[in-house]
């Protein structure tokens, strides 16, 4: 018995070497993954990759890995993934092909420490043909409102059937199986949108919807979304402004973050002041400060928010707040501050006058008193007179 399980061992062993032997002298072909399957769990497009190792490899002394390739409908490439499991979670778009494959990548000393690839094992999915292309809703609009609840919207089909009844289902990562909307939005009769409660909520993950139904004629053609819901935050508008006029004709502008769920640090702003032409302004400060550019004119400010880039890809403005303009005490204040500038110029323009004048006067007296001093020990000069030579004899 011994001697049989001994011979049995050496025969595998002889196998394997001869295995590697001949890969490596005669370049064989590593075979594909076997078994490749695209499984769908009914997560709404998050579907299930899964494959087994070639027979013939698995007594081979080599290391073996895989690449996966799938089409990414959402970015339109291909995205290819390395790992040595046996199978993979992806997003896809169930409205278009599924388009998979699967190669095996042999490495190691039975390959001289290259590494060796196999054809490719491929699969592809087509969406099913149900309903016509006309009956599926043409676009859904979702918004954050606050981080606090999500609308989403949609707008009926090209061919929208009469009387059609919709669903939406939803699924998340932290989801065991899908859901319904928990409250549909009715327009006369007719379902147009979900509210979504924010506790049904998950950022930074794929958020999946399908919208599908029936009407008496034929079932409706689904649509299939994918979110990013921490991409779709709109803010409340901002309440609290307050507007303060400073003697030197600047405006200070102060307000209060909205009222929400989202952090005060990934919120940006932007004012809008409107006097001759409208200007504005981006930051993420709470306060700003604006020069009146004509005193003569009433300025006015308005403010609005979003999630800035560092929390997010892309984000909804608030609306914007009430208009923030100069009370009458402002009104008054500020021509009054105008007529003390010009009169403060105008008195010292008048005393440089003065004392312009008075500098003339001292130089004239001065230039008379020289002209005196002069006279004093100044003697004329008179031409002397020429004499005649006595004569000589």
């Amino acid at each position: 018995m011994k001697s049989e399980i001994v011979i049995q061992l050496s025969t595998l062993l002889v196998l394997q070497l001869n295995w590697n032997q001949f890969i490596a002298a005669y370049g064989i072909t590593v075979l594909p993954p076997a078994d490749l399957l695209v499984i769908d769990p009914g997560f709404l497009g998050q579907l299930l990759i899964r494959w087994t190792l070639p027979s013939s490899l698995e007594m081979v002394n080599c290391s073996v890995r895989f690449q996966l390739q799938y089409f990414n409908t959402y970015e339109d490439r291909w995205t290819t993934i390395r790992t040595t499991d046996l199978s993979y979670n992806a997003q896809f778009d169930l409205e278009k092909d599924v388009r998979v494959r699967v190669h095996t990548l042999l490495g190691g000393p039975c390959v001289n420490g290259s590494e060796v690839q196999s054809p490719g094992a491929e699969v592809v999915l087509k969406p099913p043909d149900k309903g016509s292309t006309g009956s599926k809703i043409k676009s859904l609009s979702c918004v954050f409102y606050w981080r606090e609840f999500m609308e989403c919207t949609w707008e009926k089909g090209e061919d929208e059937p009469e009387h059609p009844h919709y669903h939406l289902f939803y699924w998340h990562r932290e989801m065991e199986m899908t859901m319904e909307c928990p409250r549909y939005i009715e327009s006369n009769g007719v379902r147009t949108g979900c509210s979504f409660p924010g506790d049904s909520l998950l950022e930074f993950t794929e958020f999946n919807i399908c919208v599908n139904g029936s009407s008496a004629d034929e079932p409706l053609r689904p649509a299939y979304f994918t979110l990013q819901i921490q991409n779709l935050v709109k803010p409340a508008a901002i309440e609290t402004v307050s507007l303060e006029a400073q003697p030197n004709g600047l405006f200070h502008l102060e307000w209060l973050p909205s009222e929400g769920r989202i952090f005060d640090v990934c919120l940006e702003y932007e004012v809008e002041s409107r006097q001759t032409d409208m200007l504005r302004n981006i930051t993420r400060e709470t306060t700003f400060t604006s020069l009146s550019m004509d005193p003569s004119r009433t300025i006015c400010f308005r403010v609005r928010s979003r999630v800035h880039q560092f929390c997010a890809d892309i984000s909804f403005w608030s609306e914007w707040s009430h208009p923030s303009c100069p009370s009458e005490t402002m009104e008054i204040y500020m021509p009054i501050a105008t007529e003390t500038i010009m009169l403060g110029v105008l008195v010292s323009f008048m005393i440089m006058l003065l004392v312009l004048s008075l500098c003339l006067w001292s130089f004239r007296g001065r230039l008379k008193i020289c002209e005196r001093i002069k006279g004093m020990f100044y003697v004329p000069y008179k031409t002397k007179r020429s004499f005649p030579h006595p004569s000589l004899g």
